[in-house]
């Protein structure tokens, strides 16, 4: 599952505020579905996760950039990260901190440094094989296939880089034949005029690539809400920007969307994002 909670956080100047009963909703859809794994995103603390997540049955694993003076805000943060179920095998696995500062991690000029949010990541073992799981929330407001190819807004010229950066760990990884799987929030309606499984998203220079993309044919339908003026206003979405990829080592059983009901939408403080649930087999590939 991939989740972004829309700044779940314990704090008194948050701009999303919630009550005891609005986590109590959020946390019976989590427990509807328990996934193995939740990747979420726009999470302050582990404290305030647990108030969705059971501690005795799920281990946290919050981005190491929780540790990092210099990529992080005063206040507030979001923090990307998992939940896991405890009776699952997890090894430490480095974080993709290039996506903080993409400019200056791939020497681009102007260098200017950003405090974007890591790639999580964790390794997982299964089948006697390790599989990395990579949980990212990419940049915002560059939206569009148009406005990502034109790359004139700032927001487009970063999130172009952090593609990028995650095109070469893709690589890396299939060169190794490493098992993995990517997901997260993509803040990019990557299907938005797409009628195939390809996409330009992720493009390789690589013609062999096999990197999947999982969330092809899921289409959106995520009823949110949002305070203004002392108005609410409601918009549903139809284009996921909340994604997955993998190696071609998994194979789909089934993969949805978890919509609101209007009644909760209206009632309660959920999240602007929907969850995803990924339901996928793993088959190891054999070395000869």
């Amino acid at each position: 599952m991939t989740w972004n909670f829309q700044w779940l956080a314990a704090h008194p100047k948050n701009d999303i505020q919630r009550t005891a009963k609005d986590y109590q909703v959020l946390k019976q859809i989590f427990l509807t579905h328990q996934p193995d794994i939740l990747a979420f995103q726009e999470v302050d603390s582990a404290s305030s996760l647990h108030r969705i997540v059971p501690k005795d049955r799920y281990q946290i694993y919050i981005s190491s950039r929780i540790k990092n003076k210099d990529d992080v805000f005063n206040g507030i943060n979001q923090f990307t990260g998992f939940a896991v179920k405890k009776h699952l095998t997890v090894k430490e696995h480095p974080d993709i901190t290039t996506l903080s500062s993409p400019a200056i991690a791939l020497g681009n000029k102007p260098y200017y440094q950003q405090k974007l949010r890591y790639g999580s990541a964790i390794k997982i073992n299964l089948k006697q094989h390790d599989i990395i799981v990579v949980n990212v929330h990419l940049k915002s407001g560059c939206f569009t296939p148009k406005q990502l190819k034109n790359n004139r807004k700032k927001s487009c010229r970063t999130l172009n880089l952090q593609r990028t950066l995650m095109q070469q760990w893709i690589e890396q990884q299939e060169v190794k034949r490493q098992p993995f799987i990517l997901v997260g929030d993509f803040n990019h309606r990557i299907s938005l005029n797409t009628t195939n499984n390809t996409t330009y998203f992720f493009s390789s220079n690589n013609q062999q690539s096999s990197l999947k993309w999982l969330t092809h044919n899921v289409r959106g339908n995520c009823l949110t809400k949002k305070r203004k003026n002392n108005k609410t206003y409601y918009r549903r979405y139809k284009e996921l920007i909340d994604h997955g990829f993998s190696s071609d080592h998994f194979n789909v059983s089934s993969i949805q969307q978890v919509p609101y009901s209007f009644e909760q939408v209206s009632t309660y403080q959920l999240s602007d994002h929907c969850p995803v649930i990924f339901r996928l087999s793993f088959t190891p590939f054999i070395s000869s």
